[in-house]
């Protein structure tokens, strides 16, 4: 029955190595139901409730998530205690849930928390240091605050480049974001990502940048940063995954939208083109990646000349996977509430380019 587990555990990790994330839920939850048997309140059922946790995340399904990570806490605090490392990852994974419910202020007091005793217990720093270092810098961020969360970012991609970490392209995808909000004034949300609470910033195009505060020439030198890291970040995790998978896709968004901000909206829309077939191939309709993809490319395709039939049309198709997702929710309680409110600038991107193709004279609505 052992064997029979660890390879289920196996069969999974390959699955979401891939970006069948889906697909790796029932070996993950199969794995769960074993040690939660034979072992309830002991160190390997934490373990499988993280990892049953870090899939369902990796599906955005946070609220069915986040019953499996404080299981997981309450385990490692009463077998392992609080100065422990697995505990400090248990604490960054409730933060970055935290976040994603734009619950900040219990965000930031988790992944500080962590971050402590991370220091504690690696002073001389090492990979989980830097993805504390990491989950505090994104919360800080997510609350405007990304000249504050840069040093953080900084920091964590030095110690993963010490240590030759191969998800290194996460940070430096997260820090290559940042750029764009210190460049744009921008607040961009958290996508949950990948194992041990690491969260990858997912960016989305704006209409809502700040004309005054950075200087042009600031600007362009901090969008130019941010490609560079973004560019390595693509290179690093295609090699590791292929071209094909979610994260790419990702990464190619970001790319878009650095191009669009810098002005330059025929690259805007060719990595938004590429980003969005990815997309489509892996992930359905109401999937909130694949959400992002058409936005972001309606979003774009609004603001050149004749190309608003296809901007509605793309706009049209993230506003139904945002309804879409509705239907996840059982009844439309606070948690269904604050999803469909994550869709906002969705909505009112797409309320404006309809105003502007009803009315091509009018200013368009805001």
């Amino acid at each position: 029955m052992l064997l029979a587990a660890m390879m289920l555990a196996q069969d999974a990790a390959k699955l979401e190595a891939a970006g069948r994330y889906a697909d790796a839920e029932a070996a993950r939850r199969s794995r769960y139901e074993q040690m939660r048997r034979r072992s309830p309140g002991d160190v390997p059922a934490a373990d499988a409730a993280e990892k049953l946790a870090d899939n369902l995340a990796m599906q955005l399904r946070l609220a069915d998530a986040e019953p499996f990570y404080r299981r997981a806490l309450d385990i490692r605090l009463q077998k392992l205690g609080e100065r422990h490392g697995d505990t400090a990852r248990s604490l960054r994974q409730l933060s970055s849930l935290a976040m994603a419910k734009g619950a900040f202020v219990e965000a930031e007091a988790f992944a500080q928390r962590a971050l402590d005793i991370q220091r504690q217990l690696s002073p001389q720093g090492g990979i989980e240091l830097a993805w504390a270092l990491n989950t505090l810098a994104e919360v800080l961020a997510a609350r405007g605050k990304a000249f504050e969360a840069d040093p953080l970012f900084a920091e964590a991609i030095r110690i993963a480049r010490s240590n030759g970490d191969v998800d290194l392209a996460i940070l430096l995808n997260n820090r290559g974001n940042n750029f764009y909000r210190m460049a744009t004034a921008t607040v961009i949300p958290p996508m949950f990502r990948r194992r041990a609470g690491a969260t990858r910033s997912v960016v989305a195009p704006t209409d809502a940048i700040a004309e005054d505060g950075l200087d042009p020439v600031r600007k362009r030198a901090f969008l130019s940063q941010g490609r560079q890291l973004l560019d390595e970040a693509l290179r690093l995790f295609t090699a590791t995954s292929g071209s094909d998978h979610p994260d790419v896709a990702n990464l190619l968004n970001g790319l878009a939208a650095n191009y669009r901000a810098a002005g330059n909206p025929v690259e805007a829309e060719t990595h938004f083109r590429k980003a969005l077939a990815i997309k489509g191939r892996f992930l359905p309709p109401d999937n909130r990646d694949r959400i992002v993809g058409e936005w972001s490319l309606g979003a774009l395709l609004a603001t050149r000349p004749g190309r608003e039939a296809e901007a509605r049309a793309r706009l049209r198709a993230a506003m139904a996977g945002a309804m879409a997702s509705q239907a996840r929710f059982r009844e439309f309680d606070r948690a269904a509430s604050a999803e469909l409110r994550s869709y906002a600038p969705v909505f009112a991107t797409s309320i404006s380019v309809a105003w502007k193709l009803a009315n091509p004279s009018a200013v368009p609505a805001r």
